[in-house]
């Protein structure tokens, strides 16, 4: 039986704690990214946008949202009606803010501070809600589950694209190594922060896989989950429907 790596409080999320390592890093976040996941990062929002199954009239809100990369991929691809793009740390924000003013096609596209776990919205306002890379940074997994679920219209659906767990021993225990030693290695390079880089792959470690991960959101509520794995496993995309 494989052995599930074993909890550290290096990588348990807290609003303090999330709000410093990202408002920190954002200026380098974007070229992180693209430099340890290879470039597939854009696949993998590539695969999420065309699971999110939006049209002309979606209005989508994009939880999490960071420096924009998700949100500008379903707008240039997805082109719904709007997108609510959100985040709790204003300075990734700022940056997502930049991307969307060289956006020329016809979504509308704004912007607002807002946590995933309380949101400011009515009931079932949006068609779809989006979330890359932010799950397993919330303190409440299951308080952003509930709202998702009550600001959604019925039939809507949350599209989750998060990091999980390889499914192949020798691969995941390849993975692994990765983690503990190149992120933080690669992100302490580039920002300076190599502490911060720690939490991610440590928080990485510590997510529930996809199994786990479908529980939860049945428990709160969602009639139909299914997840689909990318580049064998590293990550998930999970779709939710209401």
């Amino acid at each position: 039986m494989a052995m599930r790596p074993q909890a550290s409080s290096k990588g348990t999320p807290t609003t303090d704690r999330v709000k410093h390592i990202f408002s920190t890093i954002a200026p380098e976040y974007d070229r992180f990214n693209k430099l340890s996941s290879f470039g597939i990062d854009r696949s993998w929002r590539r695969r999420a946008v065309k699971l999110a199954r939006l049209r002309r009239t979606t209005e989508v809100l994009d939880l999490a949202a960071g420096t924009g990369d998700l949100t500008m991929a379903l707008a240039t691809q997805g082109a719904p009606a709007r997108i609510l793009s959100t985040d709790f740390v204003p300075e990734m924000l700022e940056v997502g803010r930049e991307k969307a003013a060289a956006y020329e096609g016809d979504t509308r596209i704004e912007f607002q501070v807002v946590d995933a776990q309380d949101l400011p919205f009515a009931d079932e306002r949006f068609d779809v809600v989006t979330i890359a890379f932010g799950v397993r940074n919330l303190s409440d997994r299951a308080a952003n589950f509930r709202e998702v679920h009550r600001v959604l219209k019925s039939g809507g659906r949350y599209v989750i694209l998060e990091f999980s767990r390889p499914p192949f021993g020798l691969f995941r225990a390849l993975y692994h190594f990765y983690l503990r030693t190149v992120i933080p290695f690669l992100g302490g390079r580039l920002t300076g922060e190599r502490e911060a880089f720690e939490y991610l792959n440590e928080s990485i470690l510590q997510f529930p896989g996809q199994v786990a991960l479908a529980g939860e959101l049945h428990r709160v509520g969602f009639a139909e989950v299914r997840w689909h794995n990318l580049t064998f496993g590293i990550v998930a995309v999970h779709v939710a429907v209401k």
